[in-house]
């Protein structure tokens, strides 16, 4: 971990974990707009949802052993959802370390929102 451009918190230094958690439960942002259009009300799917955070990606990657380590922590702090905006190589279910974290939430009652497939902020740079 590089700690001149990197935190050693659930931070995020690009914005990426920032904009998803936003998703989830963005409060509301009245007189929003895109471009001056669509004005009206931004807000989360849930804007008074208490919202955790967990980070499992580094500016060197997403490895397996820390999102496994925060689907762990997410069930045993008593979540009610999993929300995550991570993706990689396409492996086999069983060799999947989302997959893996997905089905032990949801074994144990716990509702899981997985993007399909996520480049990250990488795909935001045209």
């Amino acid at each position: 971990m590089n700690e001149t451009t990197e935190f050693r918190s659930p931070r995020d230094s690009d914005g990426h974990g920032t904009h998803t958690a936003s998703i989830s439960a963005g409060h509301y942002v009245f007189l929003a707009s895109t471009l001056g259009y669509a004005r009206g009300v931004a807000a989360g799917m849930a804007p008074k949802a208490r919202l955790a955070a967990y980070k499992v990606c580094w500016n060197s990657g997403c490895y397996d052993s820390d999102i496994l380590a925060a689907f762990d922590t997410t069930v045993a702090d008593g979540v009610d959802v999993i929300s995550l905006s991570v993706g990689g190589v396409v492996v086999p279910y069983y060799l999947d370390a989302i997959a893996i974290g997905a089905f032990g939430a949801i074994d144990r009652g716990i509702f899981v929102s997985a993007s399909a497939g996520n480049g990250g902020p990488a795909c935001l740079r045209w």
